[in-house]
């Protein structure tokens, strides 16, 4: 891995998109990969998505650069080859405190006031987006150098003011292409008609080369969002960073469930449906991993119902593929999801998976009665029934999971980068006419 924190040696108020490539230069555009992420030195699914796809087209012989937004540690968080090119686009990394980043990041180029002004200052990428904490003058200035800097390439954008950004300053030659991790119906209809704008071409600006969706019922609702028949879209899933080896045995009596702490995810909801379980199960234990918001109202919850010893908040885990592999049924208790990486992950070990049926990722990857269950969203009662039933039947738990198996090779890291390179060199086809 090559780690680097911007800022770079340009200009940022120089505009203008940079070095121009030879537009006839398409094989080298295509084995050049920018991926822009929120958040490289965290424990979260896009990181690990695109961490999983560069670590594959690096090993393949590509050129791979990761554009995220902050550095807050002294490394990331999931392994990234060493070939690739890590960029922070701000220093919030405190060494004297790690666990405290800092407020105004590092800029050698500018006082503390200055960028204490700029990040005051709301981006101008996407109007009423939402994202004041996270996107501001000083990131739209920082992301100006990097995309500008760089020749024409395959460019990926992974929230819609990255999108936006890539339409302006990446090199006219590039290839930009936009997955979408988060589903459509919770994201905020600014950034929606954002996305719409820079895939459609509104008012002159410069269009995207395809809009991607991690599932299809995602694919459908962008589809008649967008209304435009011209625009390209296409579902590409994310790749399971685990191997598909052998199966999990699913003789202990552990049921897991990992994530970020937030709303979202849902786990209070869980640990409820679980409680009834503690009791009348008091053999198996529920293991539940991840940091977050939610950290003690969780704990606090587990200890009013008295389930301590059967309930286990383990935080974060640089073991997840180990405790996977030591599970026998997988729980997601989301209130939405796009397609979530841990679940990919569990179907990679064999292990049968229970989920609420929201929206959207869990249905794209479960079959419900052939390789995990799904029940009625937000019924956790239902929820608490399905783990029952898995928990009392060691053969539907392998037969289960003997097919949750087979899934997860159709979500290989191999056969997904496949289809990004497919997409690309279509699209660069495409350009020169053939």
């Amino acid at each position: 891995m090559v780690q680097r924190v911007s800022p770079t040696s340009l200009d940022p108020t120089v505009p203008g998109h940079g070095r121009l490539s030879d537009p006839d230069d398409e094989l080298d555009r295509t084995h050049r990969w920018v991926f822009m992420v929120p958040s490289a030195y965290a424990a979260g699914g896009i990181a690990r998505t695109v961490f999983t796809t560069a670590n594959t087209l690096a090993a393949r012989g590509h050129q791979v650069t990761i554009l995220t937004l902050a550095r807050s540690a002294a490394t990331p968080t999931f392994d990234l080859d060493p070939a690739v090119e890590l960029v922070a686009l701000q220093d919030r990394y405190n060494p004297d405190d790690p666990s405290k980043p800092r407020r105004i990041p590092s800029d050698p180029r500018q006082s503390r006031q200055q960028v204490a002004e700029l990040l005051a200052r709301p981006s101008a990428l996407v109007a009423d987006g939402g994202a004041r904490k996270t996107f501001s003058a000083y990131v739209d200035a920082r992301l100006q150098e990097e995309l500008s800097s760089r020749p024409a390439s395959v460019v990926v954008s992974t929230r819609p003011e990255f999108a936006v950004a890539a339409t302006r300053w990446s090199d006219p030659g590039s290839i930009v292409l936009h997955q979408e991790h988060l589903s459509f119906l919770p994201r905020p209809e600014p950034l929606r008609a954002a996305l719409r704008e820079v895939a459609v071409g509104a008012g002159g600006v410069r269009r995207i080369d395809a809009l991607l969706a991690l599932t299809e019922a995602d694919h459908d609702r962008w589809r008649r969002y967008v209304d435009d028949p011209t625009v390209r879209t296409a579902v590409i899933p994310n790749p399971t960073p685990f191997e598909v080896g052998e199966a999990a045995p699913l003789t202990n009596k552990v049921v897991i469930a990992a994530g970020r702490l937030t709303a979202q995810k849902g786990f209070e909801r869980l640990v409820a449906a679980y409680v009834p379980l503690a009791a009348s199960h008091p053999d198996w234990q529920l293991r539940i991993y991840g940091d977050g918001q939610q950290w003690r109202a969780l704990n606090e919850q587990v200890d009013r119902a008295g389930v301590r010893d059967r309930i286990l908040m383990g935080g974060v885990t640089d073991e997840l593929e180990h405790e996977l592999a030591s599970a026998s049924v997988y729980a997601m208790s989301s209130r939405y999801e796009g397609l979530p990486m841990v679940l990919l992950e569990a179907l990679s070990k064999g292990v049968p998976p229970v989920s609420f049926d929201c929206p959207e990722g869990p249905r794209q990857l479960i079959d419900s009665g052939r390789n995990g269950v799904l029940v009625p969203e937000g019924d956790v009662e239902a929820l608490t029934d399905a783990l029952r039933t898995l928990m009392d039947d060691g053969d539907l738990r392998r037969t289960l999971g003997a097919q949750a198996l087979e899934t997860a090779k159709d979500y290989q890291a191999g056969a997904v980068t496949d289809r990004w390179v497919a997409l690309a060199e279509e699209i660069a086809t495409q350009r020169r006419g053939c």
